[in-house]
């Protein structure tokens, strides 16, 4: 079954067909650099990691760009408000990005352009624009003459003439930017800068690049003039990505990319989460009570271009469904079936994997529905955990986890792990003064110690071999 996806551009599900044979090229649009990341940015860069990964894990030979906007006004404002340079500000929340990927199990892409490492391939890409008719200068301004393409408003399905009265309403309070465009909808390539400013030399005077241009210019010159996969989050249909295709394809003359993919948001309370807005959680604080895996999980159980309505309740729940995958992949453990011929795994087992296999594969080549192939990894897990073979768990468990680990999943126990040595040792401790109190019918004290293991996020699980342990 070939992959389906599904495109903002021609609003349905395509076959997916790459421009050259076998090779993918993809471009995800990276953070801007002002603040520290929350889950609506790790939503955004999981789903695209799993979408890079599957792509790959299907034979595909991938190049994944994904930027990192380290210019720009947001970071220019946060860097006054501090009082350290924007260069500052920039490389402080870069590394703290990264550390956050990292973090959540992310994989680096294969190149991370920044937009400063571009500045002179921008200006070409203006200068070019204004010698083809499609772009102006005004008082060290540069914009982008929308009416000049055609074609604009194409990926958001917006009217030209709608957004132009829309925009005339905007700009009553913009007069002096109204007073220097020839639209109110043409949008800024180059901005001037003042002398105490971030800025650049350029013919039109000290300035620094648009928000827009920066993808545009990079993709080009990183992946070329028309790229397979182009993805973000839904709130940069427009205008960022319908300004990217307006200045990249007057250029060229050629799509700039043949797939538009977007995530939904994640809201509270029905509204976005963002930093503009203050109703965000960063990476880093749920990091302290969460797994990489927990979060992962919790994204990829709703299909990517749906909303996440996010509560910590929401998230500590999927706590559950990480355990019960973690109880079937310690299977994989010290396998004794390492390396040996699945021929001795039990015919039922067999047709457990290939239908698994099959399914999982379904799932996500329908336009990478991570939802329903998670509810394929539980029922393989649930099938591990019944069975009485021996072989048949420890060869399943392998699957499991290398399925797994496509979507990013770890599977890594940490159940009977604590903060040192130390404390593992004490559980043990406390669950064998546990059992002494049972055979001398000590009910109460029992009773008392496993309540008290559970009050500090401990589940001890009573089996005919004894007691264990694992944390909740």
């Amino acid at each position: 079954m070939s992959i389906q996806v599904f495109n903002t551009l021609s609003g349905k599900k395509e076959e997916f067909v790459p421009l050259n044979g076998n090779k993918v090229t993809m471009y995800s649009c990276g953070p801007t650099v002002y603040d520290m990341s929350h889950l609506g940015h790790a939503r955004t860069f999981i789903v695209w990691d799993v979408v890079q990964r599957y792509l790959r894990f299907a034979g595909y030979d991938v190049t994944f760009v994904r930027n990192i906007t380290d210019v720009d006004d947001k970071i220019i404002n946060r860097a006054k408000e501090l009082g350290i340079t924007p260069e500052k500000l920039a490389r402080q929340f870069t590394y703290a990005f990264w550390h956050d990927m990292a973090s959540l199990g992310v994989d680096f892409p294969d190149y991370e352009p920044r937009a400063t490492e571009y500045i002179a391939q921008m200006i070409k890409f203006v200068e070019e624009l204004i010698a083809s008719g499609h772009a102006y200068e005004a008082g060290g301004d540069v914009y982008f003459d929308v009416a000049s393409f055609k074609d604009y408003g194409k990926l958001g399905k917006q009217n030209l003439e709608q957004l132009l009265v829309g925009a005339r309403e905007q700009v009553v309070s913009q007069d002096s930017l109204a007073a220097l465009k020839k639209n109110p909808v043409d949008f800024a390539l180059w901005k001037r800068a003042g002398d105490d400013e971030l800025g650049w030399p350029s013919p039109w005077g000290r300035g620094r690049p648009g928000w827009h241009l920066e993808c545009s210019t990079m993709v080009k010159h990183i992946l070329g003039e028309s790229i397979d996969i182009h993805v973000g989050g839904e709130d940069l249909v427009f205008p960022h990505h319908e300004n990217e295709i307006a200045q990249s394809e007057a250029l060229h003359g050629k799509p700039l990319a043949n797939y538009w993919l977007h995530n939904g948001f994640v809201q509270i309370n029905t509204e976005k989460m963002s930093k503009s807005l203050g109703n965000f959680s960063t990476i880093r604080d749920l990091l302290q009570t969460f797994s990489a895996d927990t979060i992962r999980l919790f994204v990829l159980q709703t299909h990517y271009r749906n909303p996440i309505d996010f509560t910590l309740d929401s998230v500590a729940s999927t706590k559950t469904g990480i355990q019960r995958l973690l109880r079937a992949a310690a299977f994989a453990e010290n396998s004794e079936n390492n390396g040996k011929s699945e021929a001795t795994i039990s015919d039922e087992a067999k047709t457990v994997v290939a239908d698994f296999a099959k399914n999982f594969s379904e799932a996500m080549n329908n336009d990478f529905n991570t939802a329903v192939a998670i509810s394929h990894l539980f029922q393989l897990s649930d099938y591990i955990n019944k069975s009485k073979s021996t072989t048949d768990k420890h060869s399943l468990a392998e699957h499991l986890v290398s399925y797994a680990n496509i979507l990013g999943l770890t599977l890594d126990d940490t159940r009977t792990e604590v903060d040192s040595p130390l404390g593992g040792k004490l559980v043990d401790l406390l669950l064998t003064l546990r059992q002494e109190a049972k055979a001398k019918k000590d009910f109460a004290s029992s009773d008392l110690i496993r309540k008290s293991l559970t009050d500090l996020g401990i589940t001890v699980m009573d089996t005919p071999a004894g007691a264990s342990w694992e944390r909740s």
